[in-house]
């Protein structure tokens, strides 16, 4: 009788995907929509950074997105800067209903490419169900000069969110396929 067990490491590939933005925006919320398709009532900030797994199918079989969830707040610019090594495609998002949270996209987008990831960046406009201090033009717009593609959505009715997922798996997949192809 043979004992031997044949223990593979990973066959399935894995992404990583860093959901960075200020404080109080939905970042968390929006993860938890993505992975358990539930809504957070309370807020909670997060400390340093909270994961978040999403598992799907690709051409070549199952795959693995892991959303890292970045606290927003300044203090934790040295955690972030840990953990942003191998992303794959990133996502800031901001509150439509708190134009200050949309003026700190900047802030995240030079802290997102002083890492010298050369990702696609999506700028995310969360919390359309409530009033908008941001309009969409406006958003997208500056999104465009920023060299970033816009997205809107609402963690509490989940619209928008589905569009978020495929583009940032489209820009992970895109992302390491030309990492793996050395370019």
């Amino acid at each position: 009788m043979n004992s031997k067990v044949e223990v593979k490491f990973r066959d399935y590939d894995i992404y990583k995907l860093a959901i960075c933005g200020p404080g109080r925006s939905g970042k968390t919320t929006i993860c938890k929509r993505i992975t358990e398709n539930i809504f957070l009532k309370h807020y909670k900030p997060t400390v340093g950074a909270e994961f978040h797994t999403y598992s799907f199918k690709t051409g070549k079989g199952k795959a693995v997105a892991l959303f890292y969830d970045m606290a927003g707040q300044k203090r934790f610019g040295v955690v972030r800067n840990l953990l942003y090594s191998g992303t794959n495609a990133a996502a800031i998002i901001f509150d439509v209903s708190r134009r200050e949270s949309f003026k700190e996209c900047a802030d995240w987008i030079r802290e997102l490419r002083n890492q010298n990831l050369d990702l696609d960046i999506t700028i995310v406009g969360n919390k359309t169900d409530a009033k908008r201090e941001v309009l969409r033009g406006d958003a997208e717009r500056i999104s465009r000069k920023l060299g970033c593609r816009y997205l809107e959505t609402s963690a509490l009715t989940g619209a928008g969110i589905g569009e978020l997922v495929k583009a940032l798996l489209g820009n992970a997949i895109k992302n390491e396929t030309m990492k793996r192809a050395g370019r």
